[in-house]
């Protein structure tokens, strides 16, 4: 045994090496050697693990510790080892493993993961958990979307643990598997290097992903979202699902169901319907939005007006459409919310309007009349204002007359709110920086955009005084965009 923990603890060195090219020889040699004893002896790393893995630091010494959990994990959970003793030891390592050691780990860590991700080892709450400490480990940015990301997102989503994965979906994307112009760099320890340099298919982090997992991806996480009812950021999920670059001017039916829930979500959030998607979305998905849709486009119309009883025609006659859907919890929030927008929008009319007019202006759309009393309007107006829907204050006069005073975003911010605010947005730019570089940079190595390039150099010179409507986005091929997602 004595000669196993040696050989296991001798990497990293007490004295870690800073430069990359000392640590990365030193990682490959120790990974040949941990490899030779698994494949001659395995039967002795197994016997020996529950001494082994007691003196090996699993936040110092994470490649062996990793070793013995992958031994005794597969292929199935080590018969001689209690099982509860494997899934702690299991849960320490994933909580705190280095990542720049584990950048190393390849195909056995991407197994661990894969194993955390289908729920055969832990209990969901502490699966999602781990699964999202570990996969900011290997990537704190969070910006390359991983097959580990799949899981963590079905996992979380089905098992209903989302406030664990929280971290890890509210990243932005911008790297995926396999992009093009990204290759395996030459040491993968560096911490400068960008996620996709390092994480990849040859790197054994991750797999490829095909289209239907990323559409699939950004769908739970607006699913997510709306179970939180953070409907903008459910909004943001699923507008990237709608526009996502498609193929043989078509959609897929997660590109329709996302459509239909951004639909309502955008509702939810800003009390209408965007009639204009993004620039980018293609002519002809919208085409196809627009005829497997038209319900659901009907209801948000009907929405935007004051007219409460085709709104709930509307809701009557899709019934069945909303319960196949599987949108009926949506659509009831929606209506729900109905009278609240309704209010919002007196501020577009007056800056201070009693609480009686009100209610005499707004009805409900789940009863179709306005509310009994003017105390339930008070009530609805005073949890808009406690919620952040609504900036306003309930006045009272000298008469007992109730008024709504309408107030600017800014009324009520102090010099250090303000200053908060200021801070806040000046880090949210810093951290698009890297975001807008990464994407500038595939942008203009992309043989899309040389293609108008040199589409634009050629074109009449004439027609510069035109109205022009044909840009990069509209020009571009109808084809996948996601360099190195393979189609499905």
């Amino acid at each position: 045994m004595d000669q196993y923990a040696s050989a296991l603890l001798a990497f990293p060195p007490q004295n870690e090496p800073a430069d990359n090219e000392t640590y990365h020889k030193a990682a490959m040699l120790h990974i040949q050697r941990i490899s030779k004893m698994i494949k001659e002896r395995p039967k002795d790393l197994v016997a020996f693990s529950a001494e082994l893995i007691n003196v090996i630091d699993p936040a110092v010494n994470s490649l062996s510790y990793l070793a013995i959990l992958h031994a005794l994990i597969f292929p199935s959970l080590a018969a001689k080892v209690p099982q509860n003793f494997i899934l702690e030891k299991l849960t320490t390592f994933l909580m705190v493993f280095d990542g720049r050691q584990c950048r190393y780990g390849g195909f056995p860590l991407l197994d661990v993961l894969d194993a955390v991700g289908n729920g055969r080892l832990l209990p969901p709450s502490v699966a999602v958990e781990c699964l999202a400490t570990a996969i900011l480990k290997l990537d704190p940015s969070g910006t390359i979307l991983t097959s580990s990301h799949i899981l963590l997102a079905k996992l979380a989503y089905d098992t209903d643990n989302i406030e664990p994965a929280l971290p890890v979906i509210e990243k932005d994307i911008v790297y995926y598997p396999g992009m093009a112009n990204y290759h395996d760099a030459q040491y993968p320890c560096d911490l400068e290097l960008p996620p996709p340099l390092y994480i990849s298919k040859t790197s054994g982090l991750t797999t490829l992903l095909k289209n239907t997992m990323v559409l699939e991806y950004d769908l739970l996480c607006g699913m997510m979202y709306c179970a939180r009812r953070e409907w903008w950021k459910a909004r943001k999920a699923f507008e990237r699902v709608v526009t996502f670059p498609t193929k043989d001017t078509g959609c897929s039916k997660i590109m329709v169901d996302a459509f239909k829930k951004w639909i309502l979500v955008s509702l939810l959030s800003e009390g209408r319907h965007c009639n204009t998607p993004p620039p980018y979305t293609s002519e002809s998905t919208l085409k196809m939005f627009g005829i497997l849709c038209r319900a659901y486009i009907s209801f948000a119309t009907a929405f935007a007006t004051d007219d409460v009883e085709q709104l709930k025609l509307e809701v009557q006659n899709n019934a069945q459409l909303w319960v196949e859907d599987g949108n009926i919890g949506l659509i009831e929030e929606v209506m729900a919310s109905y009278q609240k927008w309704r209010v919002l929008s007196l501020q577009d009319i007056y800056t201070k309007i009693s609480i009686a007019e009100i209610r005499a202006q707004t009805k409900s759309a789940e009863t179709g009349a306005v509310l009994n009393k003017d105390e339930d309007v008070e009530a609805l107006v005073q949890n808009m204002i406690i919620a952040g829907m609504l900036n306003g204050v309930i006045e009272k006069n000298d008469d007992g007359t109730k008024f709504l005073l309408f107030l600017s975003p800014t009324t009520h911010l102090s010099e250090e709110e303000m200053a908060r605010e200021i801070r806040a947005h000046t880090v949210r730019l810093r951290g698009l920086k890297d975001i807008f570089t990464a994407t500038s940079q595939r942008l203009g190595t992309s043989k899309e955009y040389i293609k108008w390039v040199i589409k634009d150099s050629k074109r009449d010179k004439t027609s510069d005084g035109q109205d022009l409507t044909l840009t990069f986005e509209t020009q571009i091929d109808d084809e996948d965009l996601m360099g190195g997602i393979p189609n499905h």
